[in-house]
């Protein structure tokens, strides 16, 4: 019983989707797809898809092609009712959904017709699952104005007659007439576009001068099919008179014979105006040219000088790393700075990070956030310069901050917050942290980095001391003390273990002992870094013995290495 009474229900709907699926649809061809409506006027656009039979009510969608080619709508009605969020705007308020359950059809009414809405509509019938979908073109036609005729001429016993009317839409059609009523050739046809879209149309004919009556002229709209008409009336000269054109040929000579003579009169004031202007601009160059010859030696004199202050300035730049070693200082990293993970070396020369934080007593000084720490030598004045190794280290920060700068949570790095540091981002990849940071890149990257800082020129300077050349340089006015600054930075995938060595002395550059080939351990150029035993801890058995720390170093670096003690952790 349950099983019939569910296939009662269903029957309806069957046939309901028969009959939809069998709904006949026009062609794309036929020609009641399109519809002519008037300009301001109302169309009704009649849905090609057939509803008969139908008594379900169906969603019903009417688009429109837009110019990129999708599809946007221009009426939606969903379960009888009319939805306007989703129409175009132009079309909002101006569209009605008008069904006829008896014929079985929908319309769509258009009101307040505009020449943009002709083209072709898309109408979308849905039941269910099941859909169909039609095309109708609406054509907009607007009637123009009452034509008018006029005279353009005589030629040879012909009198030239041209019709002109405007605003009409479609391209109007144009028919002259004589007396008689038969049709008169047409020796021209031009038609144009307005601003609005709407047709202009001139059209010329012509008729002998011994025509007598009315000449004709019709412009026709084919899509309303209305007409307008007007008339022209020719009629015979009176006897013993003179003609019009005789008349009109004794005003227009005499009239155009003065014309010339204004003109010619006219355009010699003209060139003599010209040529006058010429003559003072002639003048003004030649006393230009004059001047100019006065001031050429005086022109050359301060060219040469500048091109000399110019070298000299090229030259001090080149020489800026070799005057600011002259200013080398020792300096010495401050535990009570360092952030909890940083390690420090004995002579507090050296740091790294550790893999957990130090038991390290809290204090105000002491970044808590930042992996950073400070030089134990600040600076009030003078100018001073330190260098620091890096080596093959692919994160660091380096430079000075002020003494007051925040020690606790996430720092913004910055000179407007007393900060003037340089960073490693990655391999050859270099960021002075301005604001907004200055991101460039080097020729060869630095294994030693020099920091200058000439406290009463407000200058801090970076130079790389591998290839002897300058980095960046920080402008600012300084007050209260500063410190050097020194960042580590995290492991970066174990890539950047390596520690921040402060160089005690300034490091020669040019090799000063070449590596003997038969010393075992140091083939190729290398050359060795000895450890000060001084600077280790008691040797216990679980130390290395002291000759086991001979460390190889790559030959380019034992130069900028001579004179460095390996510091312990």
């Amino acid at each position: 019983m349950e099983m019939a009474s569910s296939s009662g229900s269903r029957l309806p709907s069957c046939l309901i989707t028969l009959v939809f699926l069998q709904l006949p649809v026009h062609a794309s061809g036929d020609a009641s797809k399109f519809h002519v409506a008037p300009l301001g006027g109302t169309a009704e656009l009649l849905c090609p898809v057939s509803l008969w039979g139908v008594t379900a009510t169906p969603a019903v969608t009417w688009l429109r092609s837009a110019p990129p080619g999708r599809s946007q709508a221009v009426h939606l009605s969903r379960d009888g009712q009319d939805r306007e969020e989703d129409v175009m705007p132009q079309y909002q308020g101006r569209t009605a959904l008008v069904r006829d359950a008896q014929e079985g059809s929908v319309t769509l009414e258009i009101r307040d017709v505009r020449l943009e809405d002709r083209g072709p509509y898309r109408c979308q019938v849905q039941i269910g699952n099941l859909s169909r979908e039609g095309t109708v073109t609406l054509q907009v036609a607007v009637l123009g104005s009452d034509p008018y005729i006029h005279v353009k001429g005589f030629d040879a016993g012909w009198i030239q007659l041209v019709c002109r009317t405007v605003g009409w839409f479609p391209k109007p059609w144009a028919q002259w007439r004589d007396p008689e009523g038969r049709v008169l050739p047409s020796l021209s046809e031009a038609h144009s576009l307005d601003e609005a879209g709407l047709f202009a149309t001139a059209v010329s004919s012509a008729v002998t001068d011994s025509t007598l009556g009315n000449v004709s002229c019709t412009i026709r709209n084919v899509a309303l099919r209305q007409e307008k008409t007007t008339a022209m009336v020719i009629a015979a000269p009176s006897p013993g008179k003179i003609s019009s054109s005789a008349v009109a040929l004794a005003v227009i000579l005499p009239v155009l014979g003065l014309l010339i003579m204004v003109g010619i009169c006219l355009i010699w004031k003209q060139r003599r105006s010209k040529e006058k202007l010429l003559y003072e601009q002639v003048v003004e160059v030649e006393n230009l040219l004059s001047d100019h010859a006065k001031e050429k030696g005086s022109l050359h004199r301060a060219l040469k000088k500048l091109r000399k202050e110019l070298k000299l300035k090229r030259a001090a730049a080149n020489s800026g790393w070799r005057r600011a070693r002259l200013h080398f200082v020792a300096v010495t990293l401050d535990p009570d700075t360092a952030h909890p993970k940083l390690i420090l070396s004995d002579d507090r020369r050296c740091v790294k990070l550790g893999d957990r934080r130090q038991p390290v007593p809290e204090s105000p000084q002491r970044f808590d956030f930042v992996v950073s720490v400070l030089g134990s030598e600040y600076f009030t004045a003078g100018c001073h310069y330190w260098e620091v190794y890096v080596g093959d280290k692919t994160k660091w920060i380096l430079g000075v901050c002020s003494e007051s700068v925040s020690r606790k949570g996430k720092v913004t790095a910055s000179p407007a917050n007393g900060h003037w540091l340089v960073r490693q981002s990655r391999r050859n990849e270099y960021e002075a942290l301005t604001s907004p940071q200055t991101s460039f890149r080097l020729k060869e990257s630095p294994r030693c980095v020099g920091v200058f800082l000439d406290y009463e020129a407000g200058v801090i300077s970076f130079y790389n001391v591998t290839d002897k050349s300058h980095i960046f340089t920080f402008t600012h006015t300084f007050s209260g003390p500063l410190h050097p600054f020194f960042e580590p930075c995290l492991h970066d995938e174990g890539k950047n273990t390596a520690p921040l060595i402060i160089c005690s002395e300034l490091q020669e550059l040019e090799e000063s002992t070449v590596p003997k080939p038969e010393e075992k351990g140091h083939a190729n150029g290398d050359v060795a870094l000895r450890v000060d035993p001084s600077l280790l801890p008691p040797q216990t058995p679980e130390l290395l013995p002291l000759r086991d720390l001979i460390l190889p170093w790559p030959s380019d670096l034992g130069p900028a290495l001579q004179g460095l003690n390996a510091p312990s952790f």
